[in-house]
């Protein structure tokens, strides 16, 4: 998984509130003991850094009282090249992540950010794009009647267009 986020150009980083030894038998488990949905023998080779004093996990929020003894929940920060969060999501210590998911939020993002568009509700790579509303067909009265040839007009602020898996 961690190749496929390489790929995409993102770089992982894991964070915990656990030690330095915890961590390495977390790591050393994973490697030599689970074998889970066909995966065995993974080795996480992204950094993964200590704050057992919580200073960062309280200055992201991830301190919530009644979780657990050390109150930390998971969660996914997805921090752009220029250092700003671009999206969260928490999940309680008994849910687990979906990579799935995140993957697919990363490439909406990075999609979104290089044309200028939005991606609608369950957008996956190849599906239809939504145009952003001011100036992107023409005038809002004339949107509906006169849209660009390559849209698909519901109402003057709901336009949609074709992005192809190969231009994502």
């Amino acid at each position: 998984m961690e190749t496929e986020f390489n790929q995409l150009n993102c770089k992982l980083v894991g964070l915990s509130v656990d030690g330095l030894y915890s961590h390495i038998a977390w790591l050393r488990t994973i490697k030599e003991k689970i074998e889970y949905k066909g995966l065995k023998n993974v080795e996480v080779k992204f950094p993964l850094i200590e704050d057992i004093t919580m200073e960062v996990a309280q200055k992201y929020g991830m301190i919530q009282p009644g979780e657990s003894n050390t109150k930390a929940v998971r969660a996914v920060f997805f921090i752009d090249p220029k250092g700003i969060i671009r999206a969260m999501i928490y999940y309680p210590l008994s849910l687990g992540r979906n990579f799935d998911e995140i993957k697919r939020a990363l490439i909406a993002m990075q999609t979104a950010d290089k044309h200028s568009i939005a991606t609608p509700a369950d957008w996956q790579p190849g599906d239809d794009v939504i145009v952003p509303t001011a100036g992107s067909c023409g005038v809002a009265s004339e949107r509906m009647s006169h849209p660009k040839e390559d849209m698909t007009c519901y109402d003057w602020f709901f336009c949609t267009k074709k992005l192809p898996v190969d231009k994502i």
